[in-house]
């Protein structure tokens, strides 16, 4: 028997403590018949019958807890294995459109030197799905997973800060976004053979408004997500133009001109925290092929992979048994209180 969902199997501890409450409430019942009756007359008003099918509905009851448990972890006949082909690695693009992304101190500026960063990346690896997402103070999946490389293209060349309404820079909704992105409902269910490898690219210039984004980081860790962060910037203080009347350039309430630095710090920490690599992206200094070496090379090291052959879900059966052993449950209370 092998099992579609075995990070469920925990939930079978706690058939353990439910044992034990539901031996307690049969001791319990049976202090409070010895309390309010005399022991002589016992056997007479309250016979040993009564008792077991106290037993044997607690029983019942804990069966039928614990194959609702069982069908949680997805359980299928599965008869040995057989070796299958991975189709290549998911990437997801996560691309910072917030407006410091527009300062120029990288020319034409920082968003087009990360376009140009992705593009590459994506012609570069073979094989595989791409998706775009985009983020400021709120993401926006701007292309979906899909094999169609010159719809994921077309759909780069229009991402703009102004296809985000909130501004500002949140790591965190983004990155949980995309890991969403990788493990989608529909494919849950899955053989970890069929998914492929699962990547995230960010690219940022590392400003962060709203903190509180290395928990999220870990959860990418944790499902096995591998993370590369491409910095984008340079560190001297540049202005971030708006296109607007006047000079064209973000003004704070003061009217100062506002000016965004690049933070490595921060790009570096998210990196780590997910077990991942960080690259710094310049004018004179793309790491596209960097990168995109490094994704072949992941997904071809995992290329081949056993998973269970053939097998049918035993799910429907060990919730039907529930419902039996549910059902059981009541009927012998009923029958119980007739006889009375």
């Amino acid at each position: 028997m092998c099992f579609a969902w075995p990070e469920n199997i925990g939930y079978l501890l706690l058939l353990i403590p439910l044992a034990v409450l539901l031996g307690y409430g049969v001791m319990r019942q049976i202090q409070a018949r010895e309390a309010v009756v005399a022991p002589r007359m016992l056997a007479a008003m309250m016979p040993g019958a009564q008792l077991k099918v106290v037993v044997v509905k607690k029983v019942l009851l804990l069966l039928a807890i614990a194959c609702l448990f069982v069908a949680m972890t997805g359980p299928r006949l599965c008869s040995g294995g057989k070796p299958v082909l991975r189709k290549g690695a998911d990437l997801v693009f996560v691309l910072d459109v917030s407006r410091s992304m527009m300062a120029r101190d990288v020319p034409p500026d920082r968003l087009g030197q990360a376009k140009y960063e992705i593009a590459h990346i994506s012609r570069a690896v073979s094989g595989g799905r791409r998706a775009i997402l985009l983020f400021a103070a709120s993401p926006l999946v701007q292309c979906p997973l899909s094999t169609d490389k010159e719809g994921f293209e077309s759909l780069l060349g229009m991402a703009s800060p102004e296809l985000i309404e909130e501004q500002g820079t949140a790591f965190r909704r983004a990155i949980e976004l995309a890991l969403s992105l990788l493990q989608p409902a529909s494919e849950r269910n899955l053989a970890s053979a069929r998914k492929g490898e699962k990547i995230v690219v960010l690219l940022s210039d590392g400003e962060d408004h709203a903190g509180d984004l290395h928990t999220a980081v870990r959860e990418l860790k944790k499902a096995g997500v591998h993370f590369f962060v491409i910095g984008v910037g340079m560190r001297q203080p540049a202005v971030i133009p708006t296109g607007g009347a006047g000079d064209g350039l973000k003004r704070d309430e003061s009217g100062k001109v506002v000016t965004s630095s690049f933070r490595a710090e921060t790009l570096e920490s998210l990196a780590r925290d997910a077990g991942g690599l960080y690259f710094r992206s310049r004018a004179e200094h793309t790491v596209c092929s960097e990168v995109a070496e490094r994704i072949n090379r992941i997904a071809a090291a995992s290329r081949w992979v056993m998973e269970p052959s053939g097998g049918e879900s035993l799910s429907l059966y060990f919730v039907a048994a529930a419902l039996v052993f549910l059902l059981a449950d009541t009927l012998i209370g009923r029958g119980c209180g007739m006889r009375r």
